[in-house]
């Protein structure tokens, strides 16, 4: 039998520190190679645009896809788990929910490789859907002392900021990406910016960037010269981030960052790539985290009995 979750089900069994351990495991084996990721594709027709992502993951015998959907609607998210043992449709959940966690946990297991200490201050940049994920799993992987908040709209900033203080986390609003990130230790972008909003002043003091907002050529959330200052450059997927993320793209076309530098997370967390100094990672969602979270979530409804069986064939 396959299981249904619905994005309720999905979400009241999510664990941001659960979660973390299962995207860190996940890209840990990418780096040994007991994981495969196959970059996003995108079919697009005059009113939609239809995303597809996958990934096998042997170290879980699981394999899965994810599936969404964006029109003037809105966007609708879908993973379907496969047993890799036998070939069996596990399980059908929503998805929306989880990658708003696995993507805050990606930036989670990214500062805790690339970052490496156990306190400092943070940015966060933007007040959307995913943002919260962002300094819950930050909050997760180091003792943060005291967020700052950005986004152009000011009353968005105010309240997401009051809802930090309300979960019992330090946090102020700041009017500008410049006050947000001046004196922070870590800054997590996660917006839906076109124009880039940061660039290498405001990050002199940085020591590590989560840029986890678009995924678009075209858009970018850094300057070419704000690329420029970092001395290492981590990626979630390589050839997904030469496709799509414009950041990158656009500070290689101007010659202020090289592909050849580019190391993917799996290659750090499995220690084969050690990267020090000033350190930038790009985010732009991996199937292999979804598969993974999605694993987390199947077993972990299987044995709290919240889910719906149904016949699949």
């Amino acid at each position: 039998m396959t299981i249904f979750l619905s994005e309720s089900d999905v979400a009241a069994l999510l664990d941001m520190d659960e979660v973390i351990r299962a995207v860190e495991e996940a890209f840990r084996q990418e780096g040994m190679g007991g994981a495969v990721n196959h970059m996003r594709t995108r079919t697009r027709s005059a009113s939609s645009v239809l995303n597809v992502m996958h990934a096998t993951s042997p170290y879980l015998s699981r394999g899965g896809l994810k599936a969404y959907m964006s029109s003037r609607s809105g966007t609708k998210f879908l993973v379907v788990l496969f047993d890799e043992a036998d070939s069996a449709p596990l399980a059908v959940m929503g998805a929306d929910m989880l990658g708003r966690y696995r993507t805050g946990a990606a930036s989670g297991v990214a500062t805790k490789h690339l970052y490496r200490k156990s306190t400092g201050s943070v940015a966060i940049c933007g007040t959307g859907r995913q943002a919260l994920t962002q300094a819950l799993a930050l909050d997760s992987v180091m003792d943060v002392q005291g967020f700052r908040v950005w986004s152009p709209n000011r009353d968005h900033r105010r309240a997401f900021t009051k809802s930090l203080e309300d979960r019992g986390l330090q946090a102020t609003a700041a009017d500008s990406p410049w006050e947000a990130s001046k004196g922070a230790d870590v800054v997590s972008t996660v917006t839906s910016s076109k124009a880039p909003f940061l660039d290498e002043k405001m990050l002199d003091s940085v020591a590590h960037v989560n840029l986890c907002g678009g995924n678009v050529p075209e858009h970018a959330e850094i300057t070419a010269g704000g690329v420029g200052c970092f001395d290492a450059i981590v990626v979630d997927d390589l050839a997904q981030a030469k496709a799509e993320y414009g950041d990158l793209i656009q500070a290689a076309r101007a010659g202020s960052f090289s592909w050849d530098s580019a190391v993917e997370l799996g290659s750090v967390v499995a220690g084969s790539k050690e990267q020090t100094g000033k350190t930038l990672f790009k985010s732009g969602g991996a199937a292999l985290e979804d598969v993974a979270v999605a694993n987390l979530v199947y077993e972990k409804a299987r044995s709290h009995g919240h889910y719906v069986d149904f016949s699949f064939f």
